[in-house]
C-alpha cells in the first residue's frame, strides 16, 4: 500500500468516527457554556449566556469540530475513489478536497436544521422584565413577597419587591422592571 492509500485511509477512517462518534452521542454543540441562577424559591433559572449576554450564536459553526471532521472524512473518502476507481493518481488529492467540501457542507446543514428544529425552554432574567405576573405573598413597604410568572410557557416563583415603597396585597397584578440581586423589581398594573 502506498502512502497516498494510507493518507486517505486515515483521513476517512478518523473523521467518519468523530462524526458518527458525535452524532450518537448527541454532541450537537461544538462548544457551549451556561449556568444556574436562583431568582426565589422553587425557582432554578437556568441562564442561557449566548442569549442573556448578547452574544450571538446562530447555531453549529461551519468551523466546528463534526464539519471539519466530515471535510477530512469527505477527502479520505475521495480521495479513495479517485484514486482506486477513477485511477487519477495525485488527481485524486482535488477530487477528495471537493467530496470533502461537499460533506462537510452537507454536515453543517444538517446540524443547523436540527439546531433549528430545538425548542428551549431556557429561561433568563431577560425574558422576565416586562412579563406580568401575580402577587403570591404580599409584598410589604419595603420587603420582599413572591411573585408568579409565565414565561415562555414555563410557571415560575420569584422572589419580588416594589420599586416603589408601598406595599402590594396578594392576588394583585405586577410587571417586572428588573432584576436586582437575585430578586426581581416590580410595578403594581393599576386598572
Amino acid at each position: 500500500m502506498d502512502s497516498l492509500h494510507i493518507i486517505y485511509w486515515s483521513m476517512a477512517g478518523v473523521g467518519t468516527l468523530v462524526v458518527v462518534v458525535l452524532l450518537i452521542l448527541g454532541l450537537d454543540h461544538d462548544f457551549d457554556f451556561g449556568g444556574d441562577v436562583d431568582v426565589g424559591f422553587d425557582t432554578d433559572v437556568a441562564l442561557d449566556m449566548a442569549h442573556d449576554l448578547a452574544v450571538a450564536h446562530e447555531g453549529p459553526s461551519p468551523l466546528g469540530l463534526k464539519t471539519i471532521m466530515a471535510f477530512v472524512g469527505g477527502w479520505g473518502w475521495g480521495g479513495l475513489i479517485g484514486l482506486d476507481t477513477l485511477k487519477w493518481g495525485l488527481f485524486s488529492l482535488p477530487f477528495g478536497m471537493a467530496v470533502g467540501l461537499a460533506l462537510a457542507a452537507v454536515v453543517f446543514y444538517f446540524m443547523r436544521f436540527l439546531y433549528a428544529q430545538e425548542a428551549t425552554s431556557t429561561v433568563g432574567v431577560v425574558h422576565m422584565v416586562g412579563q406580568e405576573g401575580v402577587v403570591l405573598t404580599t409584598i410589604p413597604s419595603g420587603g420582599t413577597g413572591e411573585i408568579r410568572l409565565n414565561v415562555r410557557g414555563t410557571s415560575l416563583k420569584c422572589l419580588a419587591r416594589s420599586e416603589s415603597t408601598e406595599a402590594v396585597p396578594a392576588g394583585a397584578t405586577v410587571s417586572v422592571v428588573e432584576e436586582v440581586g437575585g430578586t426581581l423589581l416590580v410595578r403594581p398594573i393599576r386598572l
